[in-house]
């Protein structure tokens, strides 16, 4: 070997005979470069050349001390060490099921270099790096490596993160919800006020996306993360603890624990903000996602709508501000009435004075405009707020049309008795029935100034909603003096599908029919077929055959082929007989499907019903 000390044409001629022998005579590459490296321990290409040659025989031990030496040792790297540090760095952060041969070895490199020069070859990186998406990954590749750099590094990461968002929201969003935050759960950070806010509301919308979007996703998992989101700001803000999210737990806890923080905290603190504005919108998730109508699932969707009641004040004496009683229809009508009440508590508290205007701000950035504008209406029914609801009505995009034409309808009901309008939407709900037949509900009236009910979508809830609608209309006109023998056949048949939940309107028309001796019920063999219906006709007939007077002709467009009486009285010998006749096909038709009958007497019927109701006028322009 002929090398002189200090000599730059020697430090060449070494690495032009390394390179010579490398492939040839690797074990004398390897003395030409060991003494190379002992003259020369400041010269960058021969330290380079030195880790090359470990790197060429897999050496991932001894390329580890010349990479960290080179690391350690030269300030102005050049562009070849750049692009090795690069390939370092990518084989750290690829799948670990798709990683080459050669990114291995960049891995097991990696590991048998120090601490100290692990983390100063992954910040060189992170400053060198132009792209701040790159920049923003390194830098988690950083905390990954070195818990220990949390305190340090992320608030430089969550910052450019925050920033990054202006350029490319989605991206920025994805890394730092599933990649940053999992880092700082249950770590001490200290993070100005404003970035946590950043922190929460970017998160809240990337989660609520992933709720609305996603047709089949796990809901529950999600409200873990944002539960978790929200106590990780909590404990940097140094608030009180939060609860964290159990599916078990109804909103009653959460409620009770926000109210318990609201009291003990100062006017317009953002934890509340925080906590009241995270439980609003998981109440609502809760009400809406049971009310959105998904046709092709079995699950039974249900319709929040104005109930019926026997309270003895007209509904305009009652006080509007006044929240209405919820009556629980089927089983999940008890946590929809839950989940609704606390959005609403929620939705009231946050509109207050001192969180209005931040609360505003918040829901700009989240996409709940869907959810939002269904809920107001749905709150404005609730209070009563009839124009409110008029106009939130029109700005409401309803897919299903049966919801559409129910919420028309419960609109309809809130301003008094139904009307023209209302008994339209009655028509084309009717039409719109869906294939489930469900259950009778058994709270539609109740006694009390006002309420709502969950009404569950489906034919005999439906059929019972609309025919209480008409019959309540209706019923007005007993009242009146000689109410017309054809409105009385009309509830009667109308009340089939309630009884005997309402026995004392059916009680009152037969007591009228008693008291008047004489009764034309042309649509008795077409339409009456309870039981107790049958024998009360039955016993007026057998008790006042002598002065009773009943004409159950068969109306003329009619093909059942029912027998008709003579409009004569009980003692003719015929007209018993025919009597019997209708009384026995009745009650073999006992067991028919009342819901369908009904509802064809509501479609079959509607000119008739439409002018009694309504007058001639409505019905010309039926």
């Amino acid at each position: 070997m002929r090398m002189g000390v200090n000599n730059t044409g020697d430090e060449l001629y070494a690495i032009e005979e390394v390179k010579k022998l490398r492939t040839t005579d690797p074990s004398s590459a390897k003395s030409w470069i060991i003494t190379a490296k002992s003259l020369f321990p400041n010269n960058f290409n021969i330290q380079f050349e030195a880790y090359k040659l470990e790197k060429e025989a897999n050496n991932y031990e001894e390329a580890a001390k010349c990479f960290s030496y080179i690391i350690l040792t030269f300030q102005n790297q050049n562009v070849e060490l750049w692009e090795e540090v690069n390939e370092l760095t990518s084989a750290l952060r690829a799948p670990e099921n798709e990683i080459t041969p050669m990114q291995e070895f960049y891995v097991k490199m990696f590991q048998h270099v120090s601490y100290d020069v692990q983390h100063k070859i992954l910040m060189l990186t992170v400053n060198n790096t132009e792209n701040s998406l790159n920049q923003c990954k390194l830098l988690l590749l950083v905390l990954k490596r070195f818990p220990q750099a949390l305190v340090t590094h992320s608030p430089r990461l969550l910052e450019m993160i925050a920033d990054g968002m202006k350029q490319n929201p989605q991206k920025y969003q994805d890394l730092l919800v599933e990649e940053a935050l999992p880092l700082f759960y249950h770590k001490s950070l200290d993070l100005p006020a404003g970035l946590v806010c950043r922190i929460f509301t970017t998160s809240l919308e990337y989660y609520i996306r992933q709720i609305i979007d996603e047709i089949k996703c796990d809901t529950n998992e999600i409200w873990k993360k944002i539960f978790q989101v929200l106590l990780l700001c909590g404990q940097i803000q140094r608030w009180e603890v939060f609860l964290p999210f159990n599916k078990n737990w109804g909103q009653d806890v959460y409620w009770d624990k926000l109210i318990e923080i609201v009291s003990s905290s100062a006017a317009g603190s953002t934890q509340v903000l925080f906590y009241a504005t995270t439980l609003f919108i998981y109440s609502l998730h809760c009400y809406i996602k049971n009310c959105d109508t998904r046709p092709d699932e079995i699950q039974l969707n249900h319709v929040l709508v104005e109930g019926f009641t026997n309270w003895p004040l007209e509904r305009n004496d009652i006080q509007s501000n006044e929240p209405p009683q919820i009556s629980l229809t089927t089983a999940v009508s008890k946590d929809l009435s839950k989940a609704f009440v606390h959005a609403a508590q929620c939705w009231q508290l946050l509109n207050t004075e001192q969180f209005q205007r931040d609360f505003s701000k918040l829901l700009l950035t989240l996409p709940l405009s869907p959810w939002i504008s269904r809920f107001l209406y749905d709150l404005a029914i609730y209070f009563g707020h009839k124009e409110e609801a008029k106009t939130l009505m029109t700005e409401m995009t309803i897919k299903s049309s049966l919801v559409h034409n129910l919420l028309k309808l419960s609109l309809n009901l809130l301003h008094g008795s139904l009307t023209f309008d209302g008994f339209k939407c009655i028509l084309k709900i009717l039409t719109d029935l869906p294939t489930t037949q469900g259950q009778l509900l058994e709270h539609l009236t109740l006694k009390v100034p006002r309420h709502m009910i969950f009404i569950p979508l489906a034919q005999k809830a439906l059929v019972q909603y609309c025919t209480k609608a008409i019959v309540t209309c209706l019923s007005r006109k007993l009242y009146e003096p000689n109410c017309p023998d054809e409105i009385l056949g009309d509830l009667l048949i109308l009340l089939q599908v309630d009884y005997p939940r309402d026995t004392e309107m059916a009680e009152q028309i037969f007591s009228l029919i008693a008291t008047r001796r004489s009764f034309v019920f042309r649509n008795f063999s077409m339409y009456v077929i309870t039981i107790d219906f049958i024998e009360e006709f039955m016993y007026m007939w057998n008790n006042y055959n002598d002065t009773i007077n009943f004409d159950f002709n068969v109306s003329h467009n009619t093909a059942t082929g029912s027998i008709a009486t003579r409009r004569t009285r009980g003692f003719d010998k015929g007209v018993r007989e025919d009597f019997r006749s209708i009384i026995k096909q009745q009650i073999s038709r006992a067991n028919e499907n009342l819901t369908t009958l009904i509802a064809n007497f509501i479609t079959q019927e509607q000119i008739r019903l439409i002018h009694i109701m309504f007058g001639a006028e409505a019905a010309q322009f039926q």
